[in-house]
């Protein structure tokens, strides 16, 4: 969780300070089964996708497990499922078009990006383009929270006369 601390009017949130740092993630070699798997154990909606050399290439989330898992499931039971699953690259479903945010990017600006294009997260990449964290529509939930605490703790109290 994080502790919002405010020094003034000056202070900035930018997505390192709510960030998940090192993500895991998987490589376009990795199979839909290995992906279902961590998304299972872990459960994640989201799986960055590296190179050898830790730069972000693209991303597997939820819905493209689920939506290659429901095309295969129509004709194969859970072992052919897991075998075609095993055989299907990430490289082959995840997305390759992302937009992404460098740590020094206000929070606010990450929020409209995440708001107005309806992502679920934005990777975090630094200017070599590796992938340094990711930010979920989770994380803004929860800073959305701590401020609306933080401001219900100082809003003057209302007496009656």
């Amino acid at each position: 969780m994080l502790n919002i601390i405010t020094h003034g009017e000056d202070q900035m949130i930018t997505v390192e300070d709510i960030m998940t740092r090192n993500p895991e993630s998987l490589s376009r070699y990795n199979s839909l089964s290995d992906a279902r798997k961590l998304m299972t154990e872990k459960h994640f909606r989201h799986i960055p996708i590296v190179d050898d050399n830790g730069e972000l290439i693209g991303l597997v989330t939820q819905r493209n497990v689920l939506a290659h898992g429901i095309a295969s499931q129509d004709f194969a039971d859970a072992e052919e499922l897991d075998k075609i699953e095993q055989g299907t690259l990430l490289a082959d479903i995840m997305t390759a078009k992302l937009v992404t945010v460098l740590p020094e990017v206000k929070i606010a600006s990450a929020a409209q990006l995440v708001h107005k294009h309806k992502f679920g997260c934005l990777p975090v990449v630094d200017s070599d383009n590796k992938l340094v964290g990711i930010i979920t529509d989770h994380d803004f939930v929860e800073i959305t929270i701590q401020l609306l605490e933080m401001m219900e703790s100082t809003e003057p109290m209302d007496f009656d006369d």
